[in-house]
């Protein structure tokens, strides 16, 4: 069963009171939570992707209209700051989601003849030893990072002319 404190928290019944389908139940209910934590990821990746994009296209613009009068680098710089900002509390918002997540399947595990989320993270090292697993969190959150940088060194230099 799951750790004492989140029993309570986790189930609303007792097999006894639920009936046959109790055990059938729980694990199609744990089918269904790892597909949307697997959907979660998907909408994660999209994300990335529409920042990713959004991102070169203001770097493209950037370098369009970078020698105009009208100083339009000052103004890409400052959107794509605000983007990237965006971008890095999203990511930070779904690896929060995904911990969460991941908390609940690692109890529900506990009812199911075999662990295996929780095994792998625990031979992951938990994603605190680099050369076994770096968590793509980690990496990600340094794509916004390095563009909010650059746009962020493109608006000084732009202020500077």
């Amino acid at each position: 069963m799951p750790h004492q404190e989140n029993q309570c928290k986790l189930f609303n019944t007792t097999e006894d009171q639920y009936g046959d389908l109790y055990k059938t139940h729980i694990i199609e209910q744990y089918k269904l939570y790892v597909e949307m934590m697997d959907r979660v990821s998907q909408r994660r990746m999209t994300a990335n992707t529409f920042f990713i994009t959004t991102n070169s296209a203001l770097l493209t613009l950037f370098s369009l209209f970078k020698s105009t009068v009208c100083n339009w680098g000052i103004l890409i710089s400052a959107v794509g700051i605000i983007i990237t900002l965006s971008w890095y509390y999203i990511i930070n918002s779904y690896k929060q989601l995904n911990t969460g997540k991941f908390k609940v399947i690692h109890d529900l595990e506990t009812c199911l003849p075999m662990s295996l989320y929780h095994y792998e993270w625990k031979i992951l090292e938990e994603g605190k030893n680099q050369e076994k697993y770096w968590p793509l969190s980690h990496v990600e959150c340094y794509v916004p990072i390095a563009f909010g940088i650059i746009y962020l060194v493109l608006f000084v230099v732009g202020m500077g002319q």
